[in-house]
């Protein structure tokens, strides 16, 4: 027999757009396009001077939806104070963060919900494949190559035909075969990688619980921040189909590189410092909150947590001499932490 439960949940969406004017509009379109009607959306302009305000307040009005919202912002907040502003007029369980220069195709919040809604195991994440597309559209490559990333050098195999798609000669669209395929992932690894912000839905709850640093220290990077804690808190369920377009277009905030080939480097700017930087961040939440996260979760999960952070900043940083009484002591300590984090 199958149980029918005839109600899925509402789900609240955020487009952060700050001078993306020639992008926004497509965004917002997305999202009205969702298959999902139970939707509420904010889109907020970060201080745009590229003319982002009209466009936004001219793509609301012709579209004329209720279910969407619009805040301008008279100063500039970053990303986590713009999202921050956008979830203040959101009360869905479950949220998303449209990136306003990226596109969602029309089953992208059904196909999350459904993951969301599995029968086997609860998650605060789940996130999803992308095509890579250009300032005009056109498809750059089929995928991310960091979703789903686990450290390892891709080894010889044959590429699976249902991976390949069709190219319709009369429009020259690519089209994509569907893929139900999902993983669910309990454990994060610093060597690993989920996908950027508009691939993922989180439940709001978590998000309220961990999203607590100042908005200036998180002016950009949400998305590393908040799948890293929910990879360490919950574990992640990884969708593996694009649902949505990750557009390159030469000026976006981080991924301002060039579609290479192989695990080419999406940005011209070092990743290595930022990433440490928001893992002190993550750090430094573990240990200020650390009461509100150990009841939520329990002490196993908080510990194996904090060992999980502090040894990935660890390997980054010179050996810890031992060949004195407080290098001892202090090894004592990080041996005892991963053995409790362990058992």
């Amino acid at each position: 027999m199958v149980t029918v439960v005839p109600l899925v949940p509402q789900v609240g969406i955020v487009i952060a757009n700050h001078n993306n004017a020639a992008y926004v509009t497509s965004a917002i379109e997305s999202v009205a396009r969702q298959t999902i009607r139970g939707i509420r959306a904010v889109v907020v302009d970060d201080a745009s001077t590229d003319g982002s305000d009209e466009a936004v307040r001219r793509c609301l009005a012709r579209l004329d939806d209720s279910r969407f919202r619009y805040i301008g912002l008279k100063s500039n907040l970053g990303q986590a104070g713009a999202i921050r502003c956008g979830l203040a007029e959101l009360s869905a369980p479950l949220v998303c963060f449209l990136d306003s220069d990226d596109v969602w195709y029309e089953t992208f919040v059904a196909r999350h919900l459904v993951a969301h809604m599995n029968a086997d195991f609860p998650v605060a994440l789940t996130y999803c494949d992308s095509h890579i597309i250009d300032s005009d559209g056109r498809m750059l490559a089929g995928t991310a190559w960091w979703f789903d990333f686990v450290s390892g050098i891709p080894t010889t195999r044959i590429i699976d035909a249902s991976l390949m798609p069709a190219i319709r000669p009369e429009t020259g669209e690519l089209v994509y075969p569907g893929n139900k395929a999902m993983t669910f992932r309990d454990q994060w690894s610093p060597e690993g990688a989920t996908n950027s912000m508009s691939s993922m839905m989180f439940r709001r709850s978590f998000v309220d619980l961990v999203l607590t640093p100042p908005s200036d220290g998180l002016r950009l990077f949400v998305d590393f921040y908040l799948s890293t804690f929910a990879c360490l808190l919950t574990g992640a369920i990884a969708i593996h189909e694009a649902l949505y377009a990750y557009r390159m277009h030469g000026c976006n905030k981080h991924s301002d590189g060039e579609v290479l080939g192989g695990t080419y480097n999406s940005s011209t700017t070092q990743w290595q410092p930022k990433r440490d930087c928001i893992l002190r961040s993550i750090q430094a939440v573990l240990q200020s909150d650390a009461q509100s996260i150990r009841t939520a979760f329990g002490d196993y999960r908080y510990e194996q947590a904090e060992t999980l952070i502090r040894n990935a900043l660890r390997s980054r940083q010179p050996k810890r001499t031992t060949n004195t009484l407080s290098g001892l002591l202090a090894a004592f300590q990080d041996k005892f932490a991963e053995w409790r984090a362990s058992r």
